[in-house]
């Protein structure tokens, strides 16, 4: 969003859960499922140590929207552009929305698609992992 590239690998750290949810301006789904995890997001960071990367998947005509989306929504976590696909290519990803639960450098959990309520899930499941119980 501020117009730097940046490698997956300096955007989290080693240790560090992460929660990588892929997602376009043109996809409902997508939107619903970033606009619920901002409702609960500073909630969210006090019960599981995380960090939130939202990637936009879209190419062309989408980037222009991407901004304004995300000001729109005033959604409180990073974003990042997928321009090329790259991040997509490396992590297997072929749906949006799509979430990845990732802790060192590997992906625990994985959720296509969204339906109200499932963002708890993503709670649920992020506890879990860090507590050892996945």
């Amino acid at each position: 969003m501020r117009g730097k590239i940046i490698p997956f690998s300096e955007a989290v750290q080693k240790d560090s859960l992460v929660l990588v949810c892929f997602w376009s301006v043109t996809s409902d789904p997508s939107i619903n499922e970033l606009n619920a995890i901002n409702k609960s997001y500073e909630k969210w960071k006090t019960a599981v140590p995380f960090k939130l990367l939202a990637v936009d998947v879209d190419e062309g005509n989408g980037t222009s929207r991407l901004r304004n989306t995300v000001n729109m929504y005033e959604w409180k976590f990073d974003v990042f552009s997928d321009i090329n696909g790259d991040l997509r290519k490396i992590l297997n990803s072929t749906k949006v929305p799509q979430a990845l639960i990732i802790k060192k450098e590997r992906v625990m959990y994985e959720l296509s698609g969204f339906e109200p309520g499932t963002e708890n899930y993503l709670l649920q499941k992020m506890q879990a992992i860090v507590s050892g119980k996945s």
